[in-house]
């Protein structure tokens, strides 16, 4: 058993002053994970047990023994700490009371000492095996795994190689081939086998082979980690394969370094790209170059071309090519276009040109003239004398006519853009004339033409924005100058150019489509005015709208009249409706339209009627109300020709028709047509055109 330590509060001290010291000196020796707290708190139960070994003689070896151990379990391992301990401790425990003294203590001490000492060394030889041991155990696991790893690493390698579509090749830092894949055998067309023998730089087109070698001489000399760059590679069959090629270096600690090699096959991708590339610049039925491409062609060939004879533009539109796609289907219009194609090109085969198609059946040829151009209508001749050749297409012999615009040695610094809208201007002039004609540019036109369409494509917006308006012309008895209806008119109180007149605005709304929407609402705005003037004046005031042919073949032209006279109240013979004399009086749906709204009750007029034979007998067969003369006739009223007329309109006037006339400017026009018998006209004799009070 362990003797028991003196518990005098002389004995506590000397053993907190002996473990205190020891904590000091041996902290200062080596590196213990404690703080000093825990160490001496630590030693301190080492000290006690060291003192109760030098009390029993019989304990002294198992207790010296075990402190040892426990220093090296502190990690005090080190031969500085183990000789600081035996120092401090020994003198500690030789001059500690309640001890004993003299050689006996002496002797103690030292066995104390030796199997501290003995304890220390077995306990660090014993720490030493297991670390070796563990550390063995450790370093086993880690080459066991890193094996694992290459092998799972190689396996994925092999698979990636062996089924991927891009090739793999391994090199050495000279570029020869020290191991391919399954893929790069198939992009380059040589077996695996064949290219064991072969460089990368074999691999290669010629013309980049000094770039790949640039390359490769940047991966040996360590300046980059990876260069990817397009190439081009040689086909066993002398084709080319287009390749995004990838050099990455493989440094090894031992030497040997390699490169890795990666292409990927991009042939087909480039020869796609090379078609969408064709296509968006040509069209696809004839393969002419389409407009994009001409207009590219058309700003250099202005840079380029000499100025004293610069370019032609030529812009053609087939005449009847839709009767061809309508009567002999559309194969042969395709058949025909392509035709035209080629015959075109044979034009120009002796000349600096670019013949390309625009769209439908719409041409253009771009000349860069010379000295032994031909002049324009030469041109134009070899043109339409190529194009007019009878050729046999599905079993018929067929030909064309082109109507052209020409724009002839434009400024060289005019815009592509502002001469190929010049080209279409002047073709659609030259359109105007007929077929098989053509028309040179001219700006002041071009001016024109592009401020009526400016116009016509702005004012729907002008509606919108409420700079239409509805005006009003009385229409007077010729007997007595009495307002027996008012005429409907149309005004657009333009920003820049001032009020549009009734006929322009008419004109512009029938080329965009607009006609009908617009003449809806002013039907409607018409009809409630009309109201109004009933509620306001106490007797009826007509109304009078002329409509146009297109507003007449509407299929909605009934429904629309009857929908605004119903949601007026309006009576269907305060309305009067004019339209052209070849319409109301001839045969087809907008003449059955007007007939039904007659039999309802509206009053319905010829306007631009020449009192011909031909209309004289079909007035007759139609419930008219009126008929209104056509303007040459009110311009250019005569005497020599008042009797004709008057004996003409006899047969309208006996028919129960009446007879109108408009643009009465004098008081003589207005006589001579009273005396040939109108009964009503209008014009600024009477009163010009203006807002509804200008009726009252």
């Amino acid at each position: 058993m362990t003797a028991a330590l003196p518990q005098d509060a002389d004995g506590l001290r000397a053993r907190a002053k002996l473990a205190k010291k020891w904590t000091y000196l041996l902290s200062s020796r080596t590196f213990i994970p404690l703080s000093s707290a825990e160490l001496e708190r630590h030693l301190l139960g080492l000290v006690e047990r060291l003192c109760a070994g030098v009390g029993n003689e019989a304990l002294a070896h198992r207790v010296g023994r075990e402190v040892g151990a426990a220093l090296v379990d502190l990690n005090c391992t080190a031969a500085d700490g183990l000789q600081c301990s035996v120092e401090v401790v020994g003198k500690g425990l030789l001059g500690m009371a309640g001890l004993g003294g003299g050689d006996q203590l002496r002797d103690r001490v030292v066995d104390v000492l030796a199997a501290l000492a003995a304890g220390f060394a077995d306990r660090v030889r014993t720490a030493t095996l297991e670390q070796q041991e563990q550390l063995g155990r450790s370093l086993y696991r880690a080459m066991r795994q890193a094996q694992v790893d290459l092998e799972v690493g190689q396996a994925r390698y092999d698979l990636v190689e062996g089924y991927t579509s891009t090739g793999i090749a391994t090199t050495d830092l000279a570029g020869k081939l020290l191991r391919t894949n399954v893929a790069l055998a198939r992009i380059v067309d040589h077996t695996q086998a064949e290219l064991a023998d072969m460089s990368v730089f074999d691999l290669a087109h010629p013309d980049e082979r000094a770039n790949l070698r640039t390359d490769f001489a940047q991966l040996t000399e360590g300046g980059t980690t990876s260069i990817t760059q397009p190439h081009r590679l040689l086909r066993a069959d002398g084709e080319t394969a287009w390749v995004t090629l990838t050099l990455s270096p493989l440094r090894r600690h031992d030497g040997g370094d390699e490169v890795i090699v990666l292409a990927e096959d991009d042939t087909d991708v480039n020869l796609l790209q090379g078609q969408l590339n064709h296509q968006s610049l040509h069209d696809v039925l004839t393969r002419l170059p389409n407009r994009q491409y001409f207009t590219s062609r058309l700003e250099q060939a202005l840079r380029t071309t000499d100025p004293a004879t610069g370019v032609t533009v030529f812009h053609l539109d087939l005449d009847g090519f839709s009767l061809v796609t309508g009567g002999l289907g559309r194969q042969v219009g395709d058949h025909l276009l392509k035709v035209v194609a080629a015959r075109l090109e044979d034009v120009v085969a002796d000349e600096t040109a670019m013949v390309a198609r625009f769209g439908y059946d719409e041409f253009a040829v771009l000349v860069e003239n010379t000295d032994t151009t031909p002049d324009v209508v030469t041109m134009v001749r070899r043109i339409n004398d190529r194009l007019s050749e009878p050729f046999d297409s599905a079993g018929n012999r067929i030909a064309c006519s082109a109507t052209i615009g020409v724009v002839h040695r434009p400024p060289p610094d005019a815009s592509p853009h502002d001469l190929l809208d010049s080209a279409d201007l002047t073709l659609r002039r030259a359109k105007g004339n007929g077929r098989r004609q053509w028309e040179l540019a001219d700006p002041t036109r071009d001016a024109v033409d592009q401020r009526m369409f400016s116009m016509a494509a702005t004012m729907p917006g002008a509606w919108a924005n409420g700079e239409l308006r509805v005006e009003y012309q009385p229409l007077v008895r010729l007997a007595d100058e009495r307002v027996v209806a008012a005429e409907v008119l149309l005004r657009w109180a333009h920003p820049r150019l001032g009020a549009v007149p009734h006929e322009q605005c008419l004109a512009l709304a029938e080329d965009t489509g607009l006609i009908v929407p617009l003449g809806t609402w002013v039907l409607r705005v018409a009809c409630e005015q009309a109201r109004a003037w009933r509620r306001e004046l106490g007797r009826d005031v007509p109304v009078r709208l002329s409509l146009t042919t297109s507003q007449a073949a509407d299929p909605d032209l009934v429904g629309a009249v009857r929908d605004s006279l119903d949601d007026t109240g309006l009576p269907a013979g305060s309305l009067w409706l004019g339209a052209p004399a070849d319409v109301v009086l001839g045969d087809g749906e907008p003449a059955d339209n007007l007939r039904i709204l007659a039999e309802s009750g509206v009053g319905v007029e010829a306007d631009g009627f020449t009192a011909a034979p031909a209309d004289l007998l079909r007035v007759a067969d139609f419930p008219l109300r009126a008929v209104r003369m056509c303007r040459p006739l009110t311009d250019r009223p005569a005497s020599p020709m008042a009797r004709a007329l008057a004996s003409l309109l006899v047969v309208v006037r006996e028919a129960g028709v009446g007879v109108s006339v408009t643009g009465v400017t004098t008081r003589d026009q207005a006589r001579w047509w009273q005396e040939v018998g109108a009964d009503t006209a209008c014009g600024s004799l009477f009163a010009p055109a203006g807002p509804p009070d200008a009726i009252c």
